[in-house]
């Protein structure tokens, strides 16, 4: 005999009321955690450390005093830009991870981490689209 409609609703009902309290007990530490994420990236030749906070803002960049050796203004740039993405790049799976912790597994993720390098861009006068800025 087939199972009772109204109990196949009530029972997929409890388990997303279940899903929901557990999310909504958990969320104080999820934002906690999330909220400390950082991250440091070395550049290959360890010249370059560049640290992100969980909203992928560059907070802190390090430079070996050995960069000064042969200075090269566009090598020492993309150096920094590169070991800057990887940051980035860690960041967001560090913030995926904690999310896979917390979110049940029917949500996707990707909603929740969307880093729009774009805006960050333009937000840290990276678009070079109008020249130089002073």
């Amino acid at each position: 005999m087939a199972a009772d409609p109204r109990e196949q609703l009530q029972s997929r009902l409890d388990v997303m009321l279940d899903d929901a309290h557990r999310l909504l007990g958990s969320a104080a530490e999820m934002q906690r955690k999330l909220g400390a994420l950082t991250v440091s990236t070395r550049s290959e030749d360890g010249y370059v450390v560049t640290t992100v906070d969980a909203r992928g803002r560059m907070t802190q960049i390090d430079l070996d005093p050995r960069i000064y050796r042969a200075p090269n203004a566009g090598a020492l740039s993309a150096l920094i830009i590169e070991t800057y993405t990887r940051a980035v790049d860690a960041i967001e799976q560090d913030t995926r991870a904690i999310l896979k912790e917390y979110l049940p597994e029917e949500l996707d993720i990707d909603k929740f981490v969307n880093v729009d390098f774009e805006r960050i861009a333009s937000r840290s006068g990276g678009d070079d689209s109008q020249g130089a800025r002073s």
